[in-house]
């Protein structure tokens, strides 16, 4: 396994020092006195807070060149997990201080000035365990990164307990860019960024498609040729070799191209291998904003558009943002707020991934043949609209065996997403009395969203074409009444109590045509050669809350807080309440040392919930499809539980700031303590009782962990500063029980072998298969056939959650000239590669070419059974053939890796340059995803095996390059 080791480590704190830098630092702490926006929207001084919340500025967001906001986080702050895929709009994982639901939701709740906003991923179990799908991204990827100011990031139960049960898992809250008053701005700026692949597979390039060394030959028109071996999709054939002539699998079309009818060709390497194949991706955005200030009101606009064409051809994204934000004081007592965002995306052809018909990543990396040339499979279809395919079932058969031509899988099996999005909220907060005021707030979510996929006639697969349709709502209804009395000089005091209703309503729309297709390039379910299949559902939930506030401060130096809330289900047996309190004491203010800037102790402990879907504590009649025109019903293959509870989750957390040298260095260290029980559990049962599983609240899971955060300014005048942020997270989780008598729970399994499991006594997500045998001195044992001996029963082959996370940002700015760049660093976890098992057993990567010398067969590293070295030759098919039914532990790697996820250098051009028209003009350069070392396997970005932000991760079955950036933008304003 690959380790971090400490000259690594060494390496990249060495380039950090010595690399130029200039940005603005956006993780310090600097402003001791300044403010954060903590739960409910509600800012507080950092000082009196007595738990953990991190602020990232909306610049280090937009600069580096991001269109998803979510995943911009990653690396920026502590103790906070992003796994963010590089594919075009695909999803992104992000978890707060580990696991914390065996199957429900693990994610932190979204809040957009205040809004909640539903962050649904509508990827399909088959598609997340890597069995072939499309990935359609998140809904939080509607947040435009150009209209964020800050971004505070609420980690534990103490920090969120005020939002409910929603905020179990913590809480990002953005706050978007209103007018400054007494001010008018207008803003415009436009970039450019271009997209490369990146990290992939190696693909060897000795042997072409086939399963022996010689080729077959076939008697055509009296003439003897050799042929390919069309119908397969391996490459165990010869060596290339230009003497060698053959009949290619575009060789038989006489109309259209006689120029190749019957024409021999060398066998030899393709001149346009797999990576031509992909096009250089282009982001293009232009965003327009103006802000203008009134005596008592304030007004911004925006609008932005984001075009994105994707690596894959044909693959587009077109996301439109509008925003409004407007408040304005009607009179001394009053005043009104709102704030409305449409968002309008559009996905052409996002592509497919995993182990799927229409997945290019599995025909280029798993199966296929490596003398193809993409030139000539450009040339897909015939005027007749035939495929033409190089799988074909035999020279004088053009029907595709398994493998559509990549260019008909892109171009005629195509899909379709549109959702259009509102989101916003009114307020009215009105002064009953100087220290004494009412607020009530309407805050909206909502989106339609449509789907269609087409797999045209010809294809491979059974044609057919399929919708999907949701319309989602939620709307919260807030009231709260604030009392912040002036008690004393040394006393300060801050309530509230509030009320909240919130409303929930999905419905969804599935269709899709049967038994294929009658009429080709018809795209209708009216076009179905069988009846075709409707479903439609519909879900509802509501929550009503109360919840009151309490923080009292003495001498600016101890400041309590307690909160409580609580929240009456729709979804569970019985309401929950919430109670958190904590403390925090600025002893710097008793300490009188010019080398320390700040001192601040802080505890922390809450208990908050989190409840279930809709329908689940009551067993439902359901119908199922007609037989012979008849209908039937019956039950859901779960038993629901009337007496369903939501999981409890208690955190416990003290932490430590610290700034020194009139704030040039400074720490934040946190650790905690989280119990999670009465975890909702479906328990399998004996298909008998006419239920598969029982719905029970019993698991309980822990994570233990400590955050860090370190800034240092070694360099700060009138022209230079430097400063450097350091953030470290390290989680430990711990599956401590399920259910008496039950020790594991399986999640999921990977499209062949592998299986994702919860066990007792082991973290969450352990990957389980066929482990090697060792003798007692840790070799591996072969067997008398020359390969490994599996284990007798499946092993746990590792988790994929990760032993920690770093990230290091260095920012450093000379006059108006700025440079940051930040390290994105993981140790840990695991993955199971389900394109290193195929793309080994079909002869395509790298490793099975033996530098040219297949024929030389391997002995492979090892001792036989009776403790010997091993001495066993084996075939070079042998070998590639074992990553498949043998040791699964081949094919689970190491998910560490050090990246350097962003650069941007940027230049304000001087005021003399620009004019009195402008107010500044702002030039950015930026890379994202530049570099990465210590993978595990060379060919695969551990990123880049997840297929959905839900809770299955870690099983790769057939991933696209990632891809890096490069790009540039102007910013201009007036």
């Amino acid at each position: 396994m690959k380790k971090l080791t400490a000259s690594v480590l060494a390496v990249v704190l060495t380039a950090s020092f010595t690399v130029v830098s200039a940005q603005q630092d956006t993780l310090r702490t600097q402003e001791i006195e300044g403010v954060v926006v903590t739960a409910l929207g509600i800012k507080r001084e950092k000082k009196s807070i007595g738990y953990a919340a991190q602020e990232v500025k909306g610049e280090t967001i937009s600069e580096a060149g991001q269109s998803n906001a979510l995943s911009a986080l990653s690396g920026n702050v502590a103790g906070v997990q992003v796994t963010a895929p590089s594919s075009m709009g695909g999803s992104t994982r992000i978890t707060m201080r580990g696991v914390s639901s065996i199957i429900g939701e693990n994610r932190p709740l979204i809040i957009v000035d205040g809004v909640p906003l539903d962050n649904s991923n509508i990827n399909d179990t088959n598609t997340q365990r890597g069995a072939g799908g499309r990935d359609y991204g998140d809904a939080a990827f509607d947040i435009n990164p150009d209209d964020v100011e800050s971004v505070t990031v609420l980690k534990g139960g103490p920090a969120a307990a005020l939002y409910g049960s929603r905020a179990s898992n913590g809480v990002i809250i953005y706050t978007t860019k209103q007018a400054k008053r007494g001010r008018t701005n207008i803003e415009y700026s436009s970039g450019i960024a271009f997209e490369n692949i990146y990290i992939r597979p190696k693909l060897q390039n000795y042997y072409g498609g086939g399963s022996q060394l010689t080729l077959p030959t076939q008697v055509i028109n009296g003439q003897t040729y050799n042929l390919n071996e069309y119908r397969m999709d391996e490459s165990w054939g010869p060596r290339y070799d230009a003497n060698l002539l053959y009949l290619p699998w575009y060789a038989f079309d006489q109309e259209e191209f006689p120029n190749d009818y019957l024409k021999p060709v060398p066998w030899v390497a393709p001149k346009h291998d797999v990576d031509s194949f992909f096009d250089t991706g282009i982001t293009l955005t232009n965003n327009f904003a103006v802000a203008k200030s009134f005596e008592r009101s304030n007004v911004r606009l925006s609008y932005t558009n984001t075009a994105i064409t994707g690596i894959i051809p044909t693959s587009s994204i077109d996301r439109h943002n509008f925003a409004i934000n407007a408040n304005s004081e009607l009179n001394d007592k009053l005043k009104v707020e709102t704030g409305f965002n449409f968002v309008q995306t559009r996905g052409f052809n996002r592509p497919e991934q995993g182990y799927g018909d229409n997945s290019v990543a599995q025909k280029f990396y798993q199966w296929g043949q490596r003398q193809l040339d993409m030139s000539k499979l450009r040339d897909y279809k015939l005027a007749n609209g035939q495929q033409r395919t190089w799988n074909r079932t035999a020279w004088n058969d053009p029907e595709p065996y398994y493998s559509d031509n990549p260019y008909w899988t892109i171009y005629e099996n195509v899909t379709n997403d549109r959702r259009n999005r509102f989101y916003g909220f009114a307020g009215l907060t009105y002064n009953i009395l100087p220290n004494l005021y009412a607020t009530g707030k309407v805050y909206a979510d909502m989106y339609s969203q449509d789907n269609d996929n087409r797999v045209a006639i010809g294809s491979q697969a059974v044609s057919g074409y399929s919708i999907f349709k949701r319309n989602f709502s939620e709307y919260n209804y807030e009231g709260r009444v604030h009392w912040n009395p002036e008690i004393s000089d040394n006393w300060s005091l801050q309530t509230f109590v509030g009320v909240n209703r919130r409303n929930l309503k999905r419905s969804d729309l599935n269709g899709a045509t049967r038994g294929g297709l009658i009429i080709p390039n018809f795209y209708n379910l009216k076009n179905s050669l069988n009846d075709p299949l409707a479903t439609n559902s519909l879900f509802e939930k509501r929550v009503n809350s109360a919840f009151g506030s309490v923080s009292l401060g003495f001498k600016e130096t101890v400041f309590v807080e307690a909160t409580g809330r609580n929240d009456w289900f729709s979804t569970t047996k019985e309401d929950r309440f919430y109670p958190s309190i904590t403390g925090s004491f600025v002893f710097s203010n008793l300490i009188d040392a010019n080398w320390m800037s700040f001192g601040k102790l802080r505890a922390g402990w809450a208990s908050v919930a989190s409840d279930s879907d809709p329908y689940q504590l009551s067993n439902y009649s359901v119908q199922f499809t007609n037989f012979n025109g008849q209908p039937r019903y019956g039950l859901f293959t779960q038993n629901n539980n009337p007496d369903l509870k939501a999981e409890l989750k208690e955190t416990k957390e003290i932490g430590l700031e610290m700034n020194f040298l009139r704030n040039r260095v400074g720490f934040d260290v946190t650790y905690y303590d989280v119990n999670i029980t009465d975890a909702i559990l479906p328990l399998s049962v004996d298909p008998a009782t006419g239920f598969n599983n029982n719905l029970i609240n019993a698991g309980q899971i822990t994570n233990k962990g400590v955050e860090a955060m370190v800034y240092v300014t070694p360099v700060k005048n009138e022209n230079f500063s430097w400063t450097m942020n350091w953030n470290f997270a390290q989680n430990r989780n711990e599956i401590v029980k399920l259910y008496e008598g039950v020790s594991t729970y399986q999640l999921t399994n990977a499209p062949f072998r592998a299986r994702l499991l919860a066990v007792e006594g082991q973290p969450y997500g352990a990957i389980y298969g066929f482990d090697f045998t060792y003798d007692a001195n840790g070799n591996k044992i072969v067997g008398e056939d020359g390969l490994y001996v599996p284990t007798a029963t499946v092993q746990n082959l590792g988790s994929t959650l990760p032993d920690y996370n770093m990230g290091l940002r260095n920012s450093l700015k000379y006059k108006n000239l700025a440079l940051s760049f930040l390290f994105d660093m993981q140790k840990g976890g695991k993955y199971f590669s389900t394109t290193h098992m195929w793309g080994m057993y079909s002869g395509m990567l790298e490793e099975t070419g033996f530098g040219g010398n297949r024929e030389a067969g391997v002995i492979l590293d090892g001792v036989l059974e009776d403790g010997t070295p091993n001495d066993i030759r084996i075939t070079a098919n042998e070998f590639g053939g074992m990553h498949y039914g043998g040791v699964d532990a081949l094919n689970v790697f190491d998910a560490s890796y050090i990246k350097l996820r962003d650069i941007t250098l940027s230049y304000d051009l001087p005021k003399e340059m620009i004019g009195s028209l402008l107010e500044g003009v702002r030039i950015s350069a930026f890379g994202r995803n530049l570099l990465a070392w210590n993978l595990d396997w060379k060919g695969m970005d551990p990123e880049n095996t997840s297929y959905g932000s839900g809770n299955i991760q870690g099983l790769e079955g057939g991933s696209l390059p990632s891809t890096r950036q490069f790009g540039v933008n102007v910013n201009f304003k007036f």
